[in-house]
């Protein structure tokens, strides 16, 4: 718990410094002797049985508010090290420098930072509650900071259900449950729910979306989640997350090593999911939906097997090269479900879909493509916000070419190369002419080693604040003060 509190006294108080305005900091010159406040570098001190913890920022004109967010996370960690379940975190330094701006950085740091995959062991492990005192705010702001802390809160709740369910093993979170968790999410958040169901689908001839989905036992759908916040505005972004709960390739059959994380192949319906139940949760005015596309990808006598041709909704036929390449198969559908039953006027899809992307930019940025250079500018601006980062993927003509099949009008792999770009162009065959963006997660949904320290190892809950704020501009309102 994160409470907003410029008069609250503890025993613990975490301080953040700048190594070029250390000497005013009023610390002696024997701790200045050992601590410099270089970028995370911490120093702990009993004064007047009370414990302080140092945390360096570096020099004030390099920090950015992915730094505040990293150095917010140390904190974190270090006082649950250090036993502490109250303690004052005075951010008067970072707030001097950023303003309210940094209040989101700030909550969702100090929460993330303590985030860990719970597992699944014999014995509980016992869990850690803590409550932090946000200070050095006017104490006029007060509730209104507050305010921006519990919406921040939201945030990162969210961020860490995409992370516990990219983590949850597939044979616990099969279609069937994830659907279920879906759907309660979204009812507990205030969101009106719609799920399509194998028989709705084949009315609807969503024959891409069905192709993979009854490779398995476990019943497919699309979960809808629906979030009407502004009914002054009316237009609606629909963000379409993969959902493929265990992907083992189908007869394209992936290797040993492939096969060991195929459970967060789902990581894009946990974003977008997340995104929306907390714009709902915040009360957000905006209009959004959430399509995901639930399967397995399984390797049965019912599966898709290379060389066939299915008929997708929207009347395209698709030649099957790879069954591997079986996300872009159930975006296509639920894209154009989006566009033509829901009515989306713009199209977000978000994907953990080729092994391409990770190989090319690694767990730093996510791939972009889009038709619309406006609406990528919305979300770029979104990502730095969420301290997200994103590569654009080119979409020449030339390109597009790879795009075609020999015996139908797509084939959904390719012959030639450029996974990444090739996969992303084939949705974009089914986005009509509707402003359009594709992000392909799949390199940073992950980490073996956290590239920051609001990470942990495995998921990252990627996009999730990403789509949040592309659907929410004005959440801090700084102009208000």
């Amino acid at each position: 718990m994160i409470l907003v509190d410029n008069h609250k006294k503890c025993s613990a108080v975490v301080h953040f410094a700048f190594q070029d305005s250390l000497a005013e900091s009023g610390l002696s010159k024997q701790i200045l002797s050992i601590f410099d406040a270089s970028r995370f570098s911490e120093f702990h001190t009993f004064l007047k049985s009370t414990l302080h913890v140092w945390i360096g920022l570096g020099e004030e004109k390099d920090l950015t508010l992915t730094h505040v967010k990293s150095a917010a996370a140390l904190a974190s960690k270090t006082m649950r090290k250090l036993k502490q379940k109250e303690y004052l975190v005075d951010a008067s330094p970072i707030v001097s420098l950023y303003g309210i701006d940094s209040v989101y950085d700030l909550t969702t740091g100090l929460m993330l930072g303590l985030y860990h995959y719970e597992g699944h062991y014999s014995k509980v492990q016992p869990k850690y509650d803590f409550k932090a005192y946000l200070q050095g705010f006017e104490d006029e702001h007060q509730a209104e900071i507050q305010e921006i802390v519990n919406k921040s809160a939201n945030i990162a709740d969210g961020v860490m259900m995409a992370r516990d369910w990219v983590n949850m093993p597939g044979n616990l979170l099969n279609p069937v449950t994830l659907a279920e968790k879906i759907a309660a999410e979204g009812k507990a958040s205030g969101c009106e729910v719609k799920v399509v169901d194998i028989e709705e689908a084949k009315k609807l001839n969503m024959n891409l979306f069905l192709s993979i989905g009854l490779s398995s036992d476990y019943p497919c759908s699309v979960v809808v989640l629906r979030y009407m916040g502004n009914p002054d505005d009316k237009e609606v972004t629909a963000l379409v997350g993969k959902g493929v709960t265990l992907d083992t390739g189908g007869y394209s059959l992936k290797t040993r090593e492939g096969l060991i994380n195929t459970k967060g192949d789902m990581g894009g319906a946990a974003a977008v999911t997340a995104a929306v139940c907390a714009l709902a949760k915040n009360k957000a005015k905006t209009n959004v939906l959430a399509v995901v596309p639930i399967v397995e990808n399984r390797l049965s006598n019912s599966s898709t097997i290379p060389g066939d041709v299915v008929t997708a909704m929207n009347g395209k036929t698709v030649e099957i090269l790879s069954t591997d390449a079986e996300g872009r198969m159930i975006l296509a559908d639920a894209i154009t479900y989006a566009i033509r039953v829901e009515k989306a006027d713009r199209i977000v899809d978000v994907a953990t879909l080729t092994g391409a992307i990770a190989a090319a930019y690694g767990k730093v940025r996510a791939g972009l493509m889009t038709n619309d250079d406006c609406f990528e500018d919305e979300l770029l601006r979104a990502g730095a916000r969420a301290s997200e980062k994103y590569v654009d993927l080119p979409t020449d003509e030339e390109y597009r070419e790879m795009v075609n099949g020999r015996v139908a009008d797509l084939a959904n792999s390719t012959r030639s190369g450029c996974g990444s770009i090739v996969a992303g162009l084939f949705l974009r065959e089914f986005a009509e002419d509707h402003p359009w963006i594709h992000l392909d997660i799949a390199g940073v949904a992950r980490v073996d080693k956290p590239l920051y320290e609001f990470q942990s190892e495995g998921a990252t809950g990627a996009s999730a604040a990403t789509m949040y704020f592309l659907m929410d501009r004005h959440f801090t309102a700084a102009d208000r003060f």
